[in-house]
């Protein structure tokens, strides 16, 4: 596996550092636990994952999951329910290879940064187990101590380019400064960003793109 050396590099964290999307994973681990599950299962299926495959993800389609998701939790309780997860299931499906190429670029002195879809509680379960410092992912946001939804900008695709390009400019660098690891063609427009694009554990489409335009490729799947 190439290090590059660069000031800041990105990861995606579903099947990118982990070999399962995190929602999925949450999804299967509620089953054992509640029959809302259930409902979630039927709400992400029915809209959320066609619309992902799609490349359509909107705000308003993952603000009203995510009110699904933690059906009128606090946030301390959905916290409390996402590190039981984390603890039962959820660190089982982290990459070996992950933790390796991490400690290289740390090694380096490279700001490590995960940039997700997830919401920030998940993201930051496993950037706490994987040593990354710095999380960039959809924030949830609250009404009357309730979680509601997700704030703005959503953490998807040029809401991501956005996202990463504030955290570098907060450093006073610039996307060639950067380089961004991920396994899904949502995240084309952050690869066409930054200095170092790299397809990790690629769905087809992205490994077309990634072929066409000679962006390294790791797939640790193999």
């Amino acid at each position: 596996m190439q290090v590059y050396n660069l000031p800041v590099v990105f990861f995606d964290l579903d099947d990118s550092l982990i070999n399962k999307d995190a929602s999925s994973l949450w999804i299967k681990w509620r089953f054992k636990r509640e029959r809302w599950a259930m409902v979630e299962a039927m709400q992400a299926l029915a809209s959320l994952y066609r619309a992902y495959k799609k490349g359509k993800v909107t705000h308003a389609r993952l603000s009203n999951y995510y009110r699904i998701r933690t059906r009128g939790m606090t946030l301390a309780e959905y916290q409390q329910r996402v590190d039981d997860f984390f603890q039962e299931r959820g660190n089982f499906h982290i990459y070996p290879q992950a933790a390796s190429l991490l400690f290289a670029y740390k090694r380096q002195g490279t700001e490590l940064v995960m940039i997700t879809g997830s919401d920030d509680v998940i993201a930051r379960a496993y950037a706490n187990a994987l040593g990354i410092p710095h999380v960039i992912s959809n924030r949830l946001a609250q009404t009357d101590g309730e979680i509601s939804g997700l704030q703005q900008p959503m953490c998807y695709g040029d809401g991501k380019v956005e996202l990463a390009q504030q955290f570098l400019k907060e450093r006073g660098l610039s996307f060639g400064d950067a380089a961004f690891y991920t396994d899904s063609h949502s995240d084309i427009p952050l690869l066409e960003q930054v200095a170092q694009p790299v397809v990790l554990n690629p769905n087809n489409k992205l490994r077309t793109v990634a072929s066409q335009r000679h962006w390294p490729c790791l797939d640790w799947r193999e």
